[in-house]
C-alpha cells in the first residue's frame, strides 16, 4: 500500500504531463486546421474521441470511490489517448 502523500505526488506528476502533451496536440491540430493540413476525418475524430473519453471516465468514477487512486486512473485514462494523438500527429509531421 502507498503512502497518501505518494499517491497525491503521483497524481500531481501525471496531471502534469496530461496538461502539457494536450497542449502539444492542440497546438498540432490548429496549426493544421490555420494551414489547410487538417482534414475533416481528423476534426471528426477530435469530437468522437473526446465524447467517448468523458464517457468511459464517467462511469470509471461512478463505479469508483473518490480518492487520488480513482482520480489518477481517470488522468491515466486520458494520458494514453492524449500521448497517442501526440505521436500520432508527430508522425504525420515528420
Amino acid at each position: 500500500m502507498r503512502n497518501p502523500t505518494t499517491e497525491w505526488m503521483k497524481l500531481a506528476h501525471d496531471s502534469y504531463w496530461l496538461w502539457a502533451e494536450s497542449l502539444m496536440v492542440m497546438g498540432m491540430r490548429t496549426s493544421d486546421m490555420m494551414t489547410g493540413k487538417g482534414s475533416d476525418r481528423e476534426n471528426a475524430l477530435m469530437v468522437s474521441e473526446k465524447v467517448r473519453a468523458a464517457a468511459e471516465v464517467g462511469m470509471m468514477l461512478a463505479t469508483s470511490s473518490a480518492s487520488p487512486k480513482t482520480a489518477g486512473k481517470a488522468v491515466r485514462h486520458y494520458r494514453r489517448k492524449v500521448t497517442a494523438n501526440r505521436k500520432r500527429l508527430a508522425r504525420k509531421k515528420s
